[in-house]
């Protein structure tokens, strides 16, 4: 079995404060929710989208290891407790006036061919409309390399095709890796059923985990209350693991995970547990 967990973090605003350094002190909280979750669960990869870092920190070679990067302060707390994990990062633009704002895969396997792309028009770290995603191939132990894609994108109205279709340009610009399986997974702004979704999973390329393992939960939110995207919507699916269609991996389970129910809220986003049989 693999496990895979996507979360948005939602770039350090559980715990707004003017002064930076507070704000993040107070993440303390999350930090280790989250990595308690992916110990107790013996999660294998994770793939966070508005990981923050604040913008005044100098930025590592590579990119992340930064104090204030919050992917690398779980992934550090995780080090400690004598769970390694490999990390890829990149960031697309600032967020919230201090913090660059990105997107990290983690893995207890290694992580080989990382790359990252802007997939937007825009791809100014200045605009808050720049789409920087980031692909890893993880090499699992008798299964061979699957490709993840983990992304951020645009509503349909603010540039979702353009991306959708650079991103999958990208993507079969690296399988010449000789990958085995792959997920595109993260939080589309593509509503459950609404026209961006259906150009994901229309022809069938690609197979929406959740849906296909809980037909009769298609629409239920992956947020609750009004975050920034949706203030005049109720809450919506809008994070997704989708599945390219024919590649010998199936999902077994797969829930929302920080909800207050599995574990307590951390972000705006529930995010997604999935445990898929290779074979």
């Amino acid at each position: 079995m693999f496990s895979l967990l996507t979360l948005n973090l939602h770039t350090y605003q559980q715990h707004p404060r003017h002064n930076c350094f507070e704000t993040m002190h107070l993440h303390e909280r999350e930090v280790h929710i989250i990595a308690e979750a992916v110990a107790q669960q013996g999660i294998d990869a994770i793939c966070f989208q508005e990981v923050g870092e604040y913008r005044h920190d100098p930025i590592a070679q590579p990119y992340g290891e930064a104090p204030s990067n919050m992917a690398f302060r779980i992934c550090r707390r995780l080090r400690e407790w004598g769970h390694w994990l490999h990390i890829h990062q990149d960031w697309s633009h600032i967020g919230f006036q201090r913090w660059r704002e990105g997107t990290a895969i983690l893995s207890r396997y290694p992580l080989r061919h990382n790359y990252s792309a802007y997939v937007s028009h825009n791809c100014s770290k200045d605009h808050y409309m720049s789409r920087n995603v980031t692909v890893s191939c993880i090499d699992l132990p008798r299964f061979g390399l699957l490709h993840i894609a983990n992304v951020h994108l645009s509503w349909a109205h603010h540039g979702f095709h353009q991306e959708y279709a650079n991103l999958k340009r990208l993507i079969a610009s690296r399988y010449h890796f000789g990958v085995r399986g792959g997920l595109i997974v993260g939080d589309f702004n593509a509503p459950a059923g609404e026209q961006a979704y259906q150009h994901i999973v229309g022809n069938g390329e690609y197979i929406d985990q959740y849906h296909e393992l809980h037909p009769q939960r298609f629409y239920e939110p992956t947020f609750r209350g009004q975050i920034d995207g949706w203030r005049h919507s109720p809450p919506r699916r809008i994070d997704y693991i989708f599945k390219r269609s024919g590649h010998p991996l199936r999902v077994r389970e797969m829930a929302p995970i920080f909800n207050g129910e599995f574990y307590p809220s951390v972000s705006d986003h529930f995010g997604y547990l999935a445990r898929f049989e290779l074979f």
